[in-house]
């Protein structure tokens, strides 16, 4: 049997984040930040789906190419896929060889990824080192 100690519920009509421990039989509030999601701009972009899923794999730099061709344009620190393509973040870095940012004005306000959730980087990097595949949960809610 699988338990799940850790869940991070996005919020993507309020833009926000919320990690939750479960601690005995009490499950705990760890993190509570603004993120910003996913926005419906085809081809490239649409909404953060929402639903219920499990973390399948990290990348400490998910590295994305420029819209509709496969030159690399940066990289998104402390990855932690859900489902798909669709990853909680840190701030995006563009240029493949650049430092991490750590925050972003846009978090909190509204959506403007791809489809990824976009965190802080000290936040992504935590949910990177709590999350475990195929153990943690995101539930994504609008």
């Amino acid at each position: 049997t699988v338990q799940f100690n850790i869940i991070n519920v996005v919020d993507v009509k309020n833009q926000n984040i919320c990690t939750l421990e479960k601690v005995g039989s009490e499950w705990l509030v760890r993190s509570m930040n603004p993120v910003t999601s996913g926005r419906h701009k085809p081809p490239h972009a649409q909404e953060t789906p929402t639903g219920l899923f499990v973390v399948q794999e990290h990348k400490s730099k998910m590295f994305y190419y420029e819209d509709g061709t496969k030159t690399y344009a940066g990289f998104a620190p402390y990855a932690t896929r859900f489902t798909a393509g669709a990853y909680i973040h840190g701030v995006p870095v563009n240029n493949p060889n650049g430092s991490i940012i750590e925050y972003s004005e846009n978090l909190g306000t509204i959506p403007k990824s791809h489809m990824c959730v976009r965190n802080a980087s000290s936040h992504a990097q935590f949910v990177y080192k709590r999350s475990k595949d195929l153990a943690s949960l995101v539930i994504v809610i609008d």
